[in-house]
This record gives structure tokens, C-alpha cells and sequence, in this order.
């Protein structure tokens, strides 16, 4: 068999390859919910909450957190700082013990990005 065939298998089973790889990344396992902005009132930068830090890195299942401390219907949860402060919300983990503190002033931009 001369060059041409061998370079036209390799071309092709290159692209074979490719295309296979390609699919395969596209069948990882999405976590839900992605990354959601809160934009509070009176607030100059948004919280920004990535399900999957909290999922993958932190171990945390869905249920964790749904619907115990937070519910489903995005604005049916009021946040404010002082129900971080009462252990609510954020505040459940977030409490400086097992997670960084939701309300002191050094761990702000953690969560609230430009």
C-alpha cells in the first residue's frame, strides 16, 4: 500500500478520534444550577453562588441545602445580612466554624464579585 492510503487512515482515524473525544466531553455530568447571581439591595457587587464548588469540592448533596434552607422559587428566600448572623441561609455553613464567615468583613469578596 503506498503513502496517500496510509496518510487518508491516519487522517481519518484522527478524525474519528476527535470526534469521539469531542462526545465524550460533552456527556460529563453537568452539576445543577450552575452559577447564580444575587444582586441585593443596596449592595454594589453581586453574591455570586456556584452549585458546583459546593457540590464537588465541598461534598455537599442537593439536599443539603434545598428545600431545608433554601426553597426552589428563585425570590421566595430573603436574605440579609442579619439572617447570616442567626445561623439562616449562608449563615448555616457559613459560619466562621464550618465554612469562612458569611458576615465578617475580611471574607466579603469571596462571595461578592465585580
Amino acid at each position: 500500500m503506498d503513502k496517500k492510503f496510509w496518510r487518508a487512515l491516519f487522517i481519518c482515524i484522527g478524525i474519528i478520534c476527535l470526534i469521539g473525544l469531542g462526545a465524550a466531553y460533552g456527556q460529563q455530568k453537568k452539576v445543577g444550577g450552575g452559577e447564580i447571581k444575587y444582586q441585593a439591595k443596596g449592595s454594589t457587587d453581586p453574591v455570586v453562588f456556584n452549585h458546583e464548588t459546593h457540590v464537588t469540592q465541598q461534598k455537599a448533596k442537593c439536599t443539603d441545602c434545598h428545600t431545608k434552607i433554601f426553597k426552589m422559587k428563585k425570590g421566595e428566600s430573603k436574605m440579609t445580612q442579619d439572617s447570616f448572623a442567626q445561623g439562616k441561609f449562608c449563615g448555616a455553613c457559613h459560619d466562621g466554624k464550618k465554612a469562612f464567615s458569611a458576615v465578617a468583613q475580611a471574607d466579603c469578596a469571596k462571595c461578592h464579585k465585580k
